[in-house]
């Protein structure tokens, strides 16, 4: 892991919070919706904010 400051690491931690909201939020979305459009989107915006997730964490690592 890379040096990082205090206020590095507690901005990391903030943006893992934000993005775990967003990936509940576009997964519920998706479990909410018949049509299959909207829930292919749903499902891609929460992936993509799952690889961000994955990809700041790996910065704690």
């Amino acid at each position: 892991m890379a040096n990082l400051t205090s206020k590095e690491l507690t901005r990391i931690e903030d943006q893992l919070s934000l993005e775990s909201v967003l990936i509940k939020k576009y997964q519920q979305l998706s479990s909410m919706t018949n049509d299959q459009v909207i829930k292919q989107k749903c499902d891609s915006i929460a992936s993509r904010h799952q690889q961000h997730y994955n990809c700041l964490l790996g910065h704690l690592s």
